[in-house]
């Protein structure tokens, strides 16, 4: 749907939202009478003068503003913020007259289905990556009502009134500060009870939150009750994305997960002891890319998809049960240091408010330096999170740090808990220790029966026939693989094999 470009006057009336007052009314509208039948008409006419439709890359329908910020309004939302509310407020505004529900429905289905007809375009959600000619560069919506947004590229940072993409928004949505150029992360650092190493690998982590396009590991913070895990990660996020819910508890079932995890670019679970099946997997799926189909309500047919990939932080004293190992993979684990005085709480909210530009200032320009250094960086023996590597080995560059060394034994230190809570993968880990093997699976199930004798182990929890042996293998490898353990299985004719292989140390595998 198009409509000519509105050419504002000096005098010209506008609405509390920016919104130019429509000066093409339909003139049957006269408050009553046969007018009252027109009011969708009317609500259309005025949509098409204030806003141009799009279509999202998710199949989602937006409009976005042809005068002001460049912020996509959803059209079927039911809430304050949505096209529905926006034209209903405008029309009493304008008219004194009062759209009923069905009237509103039948504008906004009628603008829906011109915005279907639309080739798809990306809306996003408080990052973007941009590539203008040979420019690539990230955009940032700085979340503020008159829709300023950052543009940082190999060469530096501005702040531009206006954004170069479609922003969409939500209620969790928030402001960022205004960085300070030549800031630095001193202020903010006084605040965090990390090592100097984690510290640095947790900033390489909100570094990394910048691009969109790359896989991010999921920030493990754990420690003890006292340790200001819940400070520490709102100091983060607010680096990021800032949320009145930065720490949130855990979702309750999967659509609660998507419904939430569309809300924000980057958040955070605050004291997660249980990690059931369907969210482990779904952590992994949306640290890589999710898409979550869902049954719209009050209909057998129509189906809602929620498609994300997104920056995830968890906060835990400690789990129950062992994490599952691909999750493990894709997580990023730090532990504060204990606190020996404790601060009150209104005075460190005070402290991180005054040294947050600096440190917002700060990180835009590693961001920027990182964008110039990312397409010269070679990494050998890639883990699990290649790109996040990748983004590590650029920072280090642009320091002088070590988060990679650091992250790479973070990784390995994390597998060798997961080894130590499954007695079928440390039974193993001892197996390797000795020397080289190959057999089938059922020699292989006698000599760890014997490894458990040996050391004390519960032989009960190992599998029970030799059937199981193979799919308990695949489970542990990738974990014993990063300490150094190298486990392959062949082929032979219609027998199976298994070797058994210790590298000297988990080190010589990983770098």
């Amino acid at each position: 749907m198009e409509a000519p470009e509105h050419n504002p006057t000096g005098d010209e009336p506008y609405f509390a939202d920016g919104i130019p007052v429509p000066s093409d009314l339909d003139p049957d509208l006269d408050g009553g009478g046969p007018g009252k039948t027109k009011l969708a008409k009317v609500l259309v006419q005025m949509a098409a003068d204030s806003y141009r439709l799009i279509r999202a890359d998710d199949g989602r329908s937006y409009a976005v503003p042809r005068i002001g910020p460049a912020i996509a309004v959803p059209l079927t939302s039911k809430g304050g913020t949505g096209l529905r509310a926006k034209l209903a407020t405008s029309l009493y505004r304008r008219t004194g007259e009062v759209a009923s529900s069905s009237e509103l429905s039948d504008a906004i289905n009628v603008l829906a289905g011109e915005a279907g007809e639309l080739d798809p375009q990306p809306v996003y959600l408080r990052m973007a990556r941009h590539h203008d000619g040979a420019v690539d560069s990230v955009v940032v919506d700085m979340g503020t009502e008159n829709g300023q947004s950052i543009v940082i590229t190999a060469s530096g940072w501005e702040i531009e009134t206006t954004a170069p993409v479609v922003f969409r928004r939500s209620e969790l949505t928030h402001p960022m500060v205004t960085p300070v150029r030549g800031g630095t992360l001193d202020g903010l650092r006084a605040l965090i009870n990390l090592s100097e190493e984690e510290w640095r690998l947790a900033i390489g982590w909100v570094v990394a939150a910048y691009l969109t396009d790359i896989p991010h590991p999921i920030l493990l913070i754990q420690g003890e009750q006292g340790t200001a895990k819940s400070n520490l990660i709102r100091s983060l996020l607010m680096l990021i994305d800032p949320q009145p819910a930065a720490d949130r508890e855990p979702p309750a079932g999967q659509r609660e997960w998507a419904i939430f995890s569309r809300a924000s670019w980057a958040f955070s679970f605050d004291n997660v002891t249980d990690i059931p099946d369907w969210l482990s997997n779904s952590l992994c799926k949306g640290v890589t890319g999710d898409a979550v189909l869902q049954r719209v309500l009050h209909s057998d047919e129509d189906i809602t998809v929620f498609a994300f990939q997104r920056v995830i932080a968890m906060t835990t004293i400690g789990f129950r049960g062992p994490l599952a190992g691909d999750l493990a993979d894709r997580m990023l684990q730090v532990e504060p240091e204990v606190l020996d005085l404790r601060l009150p709480e209104s005075h460190i909210r005070a402290a991180r408010e005054q040294a947050l530009p600096a440190a917002l200032g700060a990180i835009l320009d590693l961001v920027s330096a990182v964008l110039a250094t990312l397409p010269t960086i070679r990494v050998p023996d890639l883990p699990r999170m290649a790109d996040f590597a990748r983004v590590l080995a650029a920072l280090d560059q642009v320091t002088g740090w070590c988060t990679l060394a650091t992250y790479r034994v973070r990784v390995a230190a994390l597998s060798m808990t997961l080894i130590e809570g499954n007695t079928f993968a440390r039974a193993l880990y001892y197996f390797a220790s000795t020397q080289p093997w190959e057999g089938g699976y059922s020699d292989l199930l006698a000599a760890l029966r014997r490894i458990c004798d040996q050391h004390g182990l519960p032989a009960s929890e190992l599998p029970g026939n030799a059937r199981h042996v193979g799919t308990k293998v695949t489970e542990v490898a990738p974990s014993l693989r990063k300490v150094g353990i190298d486990i392959r299985r062949r082929k032979s004719g219609s027998k199976r094999f298994v070797s058994v292989i210790k590298r000297d140390s988990a080190q010589e595998q990983e770098q």
